[in-house]
């Protein structure tokens, strides 16, 4: 579990950095952490941050997205699946370029034990933010947590925002985790930061592309996930 494997490094305090906006007052908070750990599309990495010591995507194939922060993706030495073993093979490229550690469901599960409380009939999955923070409170209950980008809102109705807030709430009410909402200006990337964003979506576009399309067919990628054809 890369978790534990925190345990092993040192690590006292951790930046979790959501999907939601960081402010320019809190944004140069993020990189002073121990560990800085960000998600999925990570849009804020480079902006909000040069750091990321671990990308977790919820699922294997997000990695494919053409919404995926292309520097967070180079920058990331690690990318934790929050997903079944099978699925981390989700193409050619991934395989190849990612040191994957799978997490499996189990922080999944421990985040449902804590949102029942606020969710009694349990209608929603928990968010990828939400599952990270209860296995670190588990795992990790001395390290320091700092949330930036969590606003407990989205798009997607499978997950339960209100429920989510009213959990993270607490938390910073115990003292347990801090959140940093401040408001003001919202980061933005440089100059420089643009054409190395520019940059590297090409060049994961085009690996994409040879890997996938050209040494490896999109039928037998799935074929080889799936144990179909497509």
């Amino acid at each position: 579990m890369p978790i534990s494997d925190l345990k092993k490094r040192g690590i006292k305090t951790i930046s979790i950095v959501g999907n939601g906006p960081v402010s320019k007052a809190d944004a140069d908070m993020i990189d002073k952490a121990d560990f800085v750990l960000r998600f999925n599309s990570a849009p804020a990495c480079g902006a909000a941050g040069e750091r990321v010591d671990a990308l977790l995507l919820n699922r294997a194939r997000v990695y494919m997205s053409k919404r995926i922060n292309p520097v967070a993706l180079h920058r990331a030495p690690e990318v934790w699946v929050n997903d079944i073993r099978e699925n981390g093979d989700v193409d050619w490229l991934f395989t190849k370029e990612c040191k994957q550690s799978h997490l499996g469901f189990g922080p999944i599960t421990k985040a449902r034990g804590h949102l029942k409380e606020f969710d009694p009939f349990e209608r929603s999955n928990p968010t990828t933010g939400a599952s990270i923070i209860a296995e670190i409170l588990d795992v990790m209950p001395e390290v320091e947590i700092h949330l930036f980008g969590f606003t407990h809102q989205g798009k997607q109705h499978t997950h339960d925002w209100d429920a989510e807030k009213l959990w993270v709430d607490r938390l910073c009410d115990e003292g347990r985790i801090r959140r940093y909402l401040t408001s003001g200006p919202q980061v933005s990337r440089s100059l420089k930061g643009r054409v190395e964003y520019a940059f590297r979506f090409l060049e994961k576009r085009s690996k994409h592309y040879i890997y996938n399309k050209l040494l490896h067919s999109s039928s037998s990628t799935k074929k080889r996930i799936f144990g179909q054809d497509a």
